[in-house]
């Protein structure tokens, strides 16, 4: 008999702590569930976008030929923002005017690509454009 009455003083005990303060057990379970959800949610997406490549030439020169007239831009970030950043047209220009004629490499980095805050950059395709610039014929 004291078996059975110490077993159900232990289901007794286990009751009154499960029922204790029940609804603020049950307010913070809620909020655990939404905020949970919340980081769940947030993972960044990844798109590709491709934009224009332009190069300003000093005067009396001009661009004879490029390796390229657009690159691939690989970036993630949560999804409203990378929409908002596809739909923009945008056009990257290199100013060469301190370039006389020959063959050039430009380097496509990412400090040279604006990107709204947010959003990162994980890759460039091609890395790099060539570039022909030729003196202007008169």
């Amino acid at each position: 008999m004291k078996a059975l009455s110490g077993s159900n003083e232990k289901v007794r005990v286990l009751k009154e702590s499960l029922l204790d303060n029940a609804s603020y057990k049950l307010v913070a379970f809620f909020i655990s569930l939404i905020l949970w959800l919340s980081i769940l949610g947030r993972r960044d997406f990844v798109v590709t976008k491709d934009v224009e490549v332009d190069f300003n030439v000093a005067s009396g020169y001009s661009l004879a030929g490029q390796s390229t007239d657009k690159i691939r831009i690989k970036v993630s970030g949560p999804q409203p923002m990378l929409k908002k950043f596809k739909e923009t047209n945008q056009v990257l220009s290199f100013d060469l005017a301190d370039k006389s004629g020959g063959m050039f490499e430009v380097e496509m980095t990412p400090s040279k690509i604006e990107v709204p805050k947010g959003i990162k950059i994980l890759g460039i395709r091609p890395n790099t454009v060539r570039v022909e610039i030729v003196e202007q014929t008169k």
